[in-house]
């Protein structure tokens, strides 16, 4: 299944979310038989046979998933987003845990990673009130290709800089700082407790192979050289395909689905054999997908050592 592009405008520049259940951004379906439902219309319909048992027994009706583009212009806001066991309990909401992949940096691209080295509350305070707070955050310049896991309580923010996002299903997420602006809220006060203020604690750049494996979801990097095929006798999870570079074709029940660059395409769980074809030489694909929880719990992403 493939779904339309939603463009928001923000201040520091456009947000495209290309796959979303979240309400006040419902995907909609743009060719094949579904074509005109959005997709919490096709969860509510089909429920396990697009996302399997597993992602059913989290999220329910709610598609378990985002994938989105950040266009940053200028500067985002610095902010965290919570884990799920406090954005349940505080907000009846899930949390949030993402994986950003540079797809563009300009001359001025930084991200803002968690902090340089340990922090008092008190000094994190301080400096946010006296917009001193960019000389305690450490920052990378970041290279096209790279991808960095957001986990809950990291400081984060972006600047000159396209970044592919792939979250958990949820916008849940508190602004610390806006680098002197006043024309939006703050939630500092709301989310303090919430706030990792240890130093080291910083994700690290991968370029290859395994991406991110969380509770949330897995995000594998596909360099397709020769055409791949796929048998899920066991698996039990809806999969994502994004290209990230070149180009490719999904064959699945004799139909062509072509993959350009920035395309995202949706294969169900109850679709058990298909192939991946290359159009171009080293096209790369993202693939994201949900794998099995050991305890049905509402449990925090893990901290990347």
């Amino acid at each position: 299944m493939r779904f339309l592009t939603d463009v928001q405008q923000f201040p520091w520049g456009t947000a495209e979310y290309k796959l979303a259940d979240l309400g006040f951004v419902d995907s909609m379906a743009c060719e094949g038989y579904l074509k005109g439902n959005t997709l919490s219309d096709i969860m509510q319909t089909y429920l396990e046979r697009v996302v399997g048992d597993t992602a059913f027994e989290w999220y329910g009706t709610q598609f378990p998933v985002l994938v989105k583009r950040l266009n940053v212009k200028g500067r985002n806001s610095l902010h965290i987003n919570p884990d799920d066991e406090t954005a349940e309990q505080r907000y009846d909401s899930f949390g949030k845990t993402a994986l950003w992949t540079v797809e563009e940096a300009g001359p001025k691209a930084r991200l803002y990673l968690g902090f340089k080295k340990d922090v008092s509350a008190e000094q994190f305070y301080r400096a946010c009130m006296a917009s001193e707070v960019e000389e305690l955050l450490y920052s990378v310049k970041p290279k096209v290709g790279e991808s960095y896991l957001i986990t809950p309580g990291l400081v984060h923010a972006a600047q000159d800089v396209s970044l592919l996002e792939v979250a958990e299903c949820s916008e849940l997420w508190f602004r610390l700082h806006d680098w002197g602006s006043e024309e939006r809220e703050l939630h500092l006060e709301e989310a303090f407790d919430l706030i990792r203020l240890t130093g080291g604690e910083r994700p690290r750049a991968r370029t290859e192979g395994l991406l991110a494996s969380t509770d949330q979801f897995t995000v594998n990097q596909i360099r397709l050289q020769e055409p791949l095929k796929s048998h899920r006798d066991i698996d039990d999870t809806f999969l994502l395909y994004i290209c990230i570079s070149g180009a490719a074709t999904l064959q699945a029940d004799g139909k062509n689905y072509r993959l350009k660059k920035g395309d995202v395409i949706l294969v169900p769980a109850e679709v058990n054999d298909f192939f991946l074809i290359p159009e171009e030489k080293d096209s790369i694909l993202h693939e994201v997908r949900m794998d099995p929880r050991e305890d049905n719990d509402i449990i925090s992403a893990p901290v990347e050592e």
